[in-house]
């Protein structure tokens, strides 16, 4: 693991504005995208009939780019307030049923996920190509969740007007951002938006009294989702401390960490780790509460977070899934 040269990481450059227009109803995220799940880039549109209880900039159609994908896309629908369906670590697979136009009804396997803004249902890549062939020509998609009561899934139907996604499909631009836009290492510490990179295993964002800070695993630590994430002001004494992150006036994460090597909190947990990477796709300010479990007073750190899922791109190295 890379030493924390905290000097050298002032917030230097304002992250840019989003590059979004449209096709027909569809909205192209290239750069700064924080609908899908890897955030490197996305298509959205809201739909038309929803459940009552999703306002409609809440009721998207989303194709991200994925790289791991067929076509390099995952395809999600916000189906559901968050916390409507009791979900947990495991996977849970519903029933779609999806029909464009008036042609016959397809019943598919897509699983939902908990997302930053909704429940999402995600569909399995092995439909990604039917999918994406159904709407180059067709004028409407419906999908409708099959209810399970025995699992607390209620049906719930959206419709959505997909003209123009062909043209739309063929402007969306997948891949690394363009990191020209930042600077350079010949500039000084690489900037992207307010993450500063310590070397090529590290990004920080500082704020007045504290860092949060995102390192690449060393070989054989056995974190799967392949990062170590660190809060504190590098002199922290406790061994374990209560985290709360909060952005705004809402707290979105509460969890634990322990005292690393560096003098850092650093969390506990890969499970931890993922949400909050889910998260800080979304927001552009955080706030950590660091309360010492044996005693001591708390620690308020405050991190200005714009640019996260570009810097966490080119940083490389996180592996987590849903």
């Amino acid at each position: 693991m890379p030493l924390r040269p905290l000097a050298a990481l002032a917030v230097l450059v304002l992250l840019a504005a989003a590059s979004a227009q449209g096709s027909g109803g569809w909205r192209i995220d290239r750069e700064f995208d924080t609908y899908s799940y890897l955030g490197l880039g996305s298509l959205s549109t809201a739909a038309f009939q929803a459940p009552a209880d999703l306002p409609p900039g809440d009721a998207l159609l989303v194709v991200g780019c994925d790289p791991s994908g067929p076509l390099g896309v995952e395809i999600a629908a916000w189906i559901a307030p968050a916390g409507v369906f009791a979900l947990n670590d495991e996977v849970h697979e519903v029933t779609m049923l999806v029909r464009f136009d008036q042609q016959p009804v397809l019943a598919q396997s897509w699983f939902l996920a908990e997302g930053f803004f909704a429940t999402e249902a995600v569909a399995r890549f092995v439909h990604n190509e039917p999918l994406v062939g159904e709407m180059v020509q067709a004028t409407t998609m419906s999908l409708r969740i099959q209810a399970d009561p025995a699992r607390g899934i209620e049906e719930r139907t959206l419709q959505y007007d997909v003209r123009g996604f062909q043209e739309a499909f063929a402007e969306l631009r997948c891949g690394e951002p363009e990191w020209a836009a930042f600077g350079t290492p010949e500039d000084g510490p690489l900037q992207v938006g307010d993450w500063a990179f310590d070397g090529p295993d590290g990004m920080v964002a500082a704020g007045a009294s504290g860092s949060l800070a995102l390192y690449c695993a060393p070989p054989g630590s056995g974190d799967a989702n392949g990062i170590e994430i660190e809060v504190g002001d590098y002199a922290l004494t406790a061994p374990a401390y209560d985290l709360v992150f909060r952005s705004g006036n809402v707290d979105f994460l509460r969890t634990t960490a322990s005292l690393n090597p560096f003098a850092a909190a650093q969390l506990d947990g890969d499970d931890v780790e993922d949400r909050l990477v889910r998260f800080l796709r979304g927001v552009v300010d955080v706030t950590v509460t660091l309360t010492p479990t044996s005693s001591g007073p708390p620690m308020v750190i405050t991190v200005p977070t714009r640019g996260f899922t570009e810097a966490l791109a080119r940083l490389g190295c996180y592996t987590g899934g849903r």
